[in-house]
């Protein structure tokens, strides 16, 4: 499994961090630092095969964060249509992937307020609906 970097979104300020391939960071630094030209250029193409994959990253973030098709085809220098046409598969995977994870916790917070309700029924007894039960005057007239 590839090793990951994190860098810091400095464009920004943000103080979020995001997870930078190992194999991108390397043909990266391949490709602006070695000498050997005939390497950096391998890199290079290395780094261009692996660009698409690191953009529909970060329109996933973007998207996620709220941000509109018109402003990330403006962001890479196309209309709001041309960067739907292009990403849309990626996010539409990202929701699909919201989706199920929002499922698993309302699932888990389902059982667990199942839990807890049945912790609480164990120490009170059953719980009785419908007013069946003794009225409070009754109860205080036992006493």
């Amino acid at each position: 499994m590839e090793e990951a970097h994190t860098t810091q979104d400095q464009d920004q300020g943000s103080s979020s961090q995001r997870e930078v391939p190992a194999l991108l960071k390397q043909a990266w630094e391949t490709a602006t630092g070695n000498a050997d030209p005939l390497e950096a250029l391998g890199a290079t193409r290395a780094l261009s095969a692996q660009l698409p994959t690191w953009e529909a990253q970060l329109v996933k973030e973007a998207i996620a964060e709220g941000a509109t098709w018109e402003t990330i085809g403006a962001s890479v220098g196309v209309s709001r249509q041309a960067a739907w046409d292009r990403f849309h598969h990626e996010v539409h995977d990202l929701r699909r992937q919201m989706r199920k994870d929002m499922h698993d916790v309302r699932k888990k917070y389902r059982e667990e307020a199942m839990k807890i309700r049945d912790s609480y029924s164990d120490k009170l007894g059953p719980h009785k609906r419908g007013g069946r039960g003794r009225s409070r005057h009754e109860h205080e007239d036992k006493e």
